[in-house]
């Protein structure tokens, strides 16, 4: 059975496991590495789960998909969308897209936006599919200058507009 829910500082383990195996599966499509997330102490950890909204897939009880949602000024970001290789193709970046929207909704921001890499098909239809709009506005990658990645916006209703 699929669960998707927010993770929380009891779920710290968790996080630091499914964290690292997104970074290491695919680490061309992040801003960070595996080795340097790893050193981290508990306590940096602990205030990135304060800090943003986590969510976690699970399939019976193990973690498969991460996502994080981020307010700022300019509504919210999503970053560090992430399915396990034997769990793609089941809806999991559906489901955890839609609680970043959920949380961006309640915090009453208009868009959520994001960035792809340019040459990452797969997340580039999902997020299309989603209803996410491009924007043509392509920037070079954090880890990788060689490489692009175009910003993404949806528009979300807000819950005083509803």
């Amino acid at each position: 059975m699929l669960l998707v829910r927010r993770l929380t500082s009891e779920d710290l383990d968790v996080f630091r496991e499914i964290r690292l195996r997104a970074l290491t599966d695919t680490p061309e499509n992040y801003g960070s590495i595996a080795a340097a997330e790893q050193a981290q102490p508990d306590e940096e950890w602990l205030a990135r789960l304060a800090g943003d909204a986590w969510f976690a897939a699970f399939d019976g009880g193990r973690p498969v998909g991460l996502v994080a949602g981020r307010a700022r000024e300019d509504g919210w970001i999503l970053y560090s969308m992430w399915v396990a290789p034997d769990a793609r193709g089941q809806g999991l970046g559906s489901k955890l897209m839609g609680e970043v929207r959920s949380a961006a909704e309640d915090d009453g921001a208009r868009e959520v936006w994001l960035h792809v890499a340019e040459d990452n098909d797969r997340a580039r239809r999902l997020y299309l599919k989603l209803g996410f709009i491009a924007t043509g506005d392509l920037e070079p990658m954090p880890n990788d200058v060689t490489r692009r990645r175009e910003r993404l916006f949806l528009p979300v209703t807000t819950s005083s507009s509803k």
